[in-house]
């Protein structure tokens, strides 16, 4: 399969809906069964934050709006903050495509990359084959963190 199909684009305040489907669709169930419920006041809000904030992008698959990534980029480290596809379009190398440009550009600027992610999400199962190595844990959240 080709990967050459996936774009980037700046997210911007109208795509604030479909950033919150997206995270909804992917992201419910397991936040519900850490904290019992899931609150779309606290992810609208977060959203439209990171928004303004410039650290969203949409991601693009053969045209289509598939999901939505957000990394911060800072002085001692780049942090892959968010990644979120649709399920429709998980398990296609998707996901592992995007982890490993940030992982190129990481290495290329001699910062580690680190992201967090949910104890529950089988999502961890990635990071861990793309060498990514836990630095903490928390009874919700696993920080990880990949050296260039």
């Amino acid at each position: 399969m080709s990967l050459g199909d996936i774009q980037l684009r700046e997210a911007k305040a109208s795509d604030a809906d479909f950033i919150y489907q997206v995270v909804e669709t992917t992201m419910r169930a397991y936040v519900e069964q850490i904290w019992g419920s899931f609150s779309e006041e606290y992810n609208r809000k977060n959203i439209a934050e990171s928004i303004a904030a410039g650290i969203y992008s949409i991601i693009r698959f053969d045209g289509q709006e598939i999901g939505a990534l957000a990394v911060e980029r800072h002085s001692t480290h780049i942090q892959l903050t968010q990644m979120y596809i649709r399920p429709s379009h998980q398990n296609r190398g998707i996901g592992t495509w995007l982890v490993r440009e940030l992982a190129r550009e990481a290495k290329e600027s001699g910062r580690p990359l680190r992201l967090r992610v949910l104890s529950v999400n089988p999502a961890r199962r990635l990071y861990e084959r793309e060498g990514f190595r836990v630095i903490s844990t928390t009874p919700e959240r696993v920080f990880m963190e990949l050296h260039a």
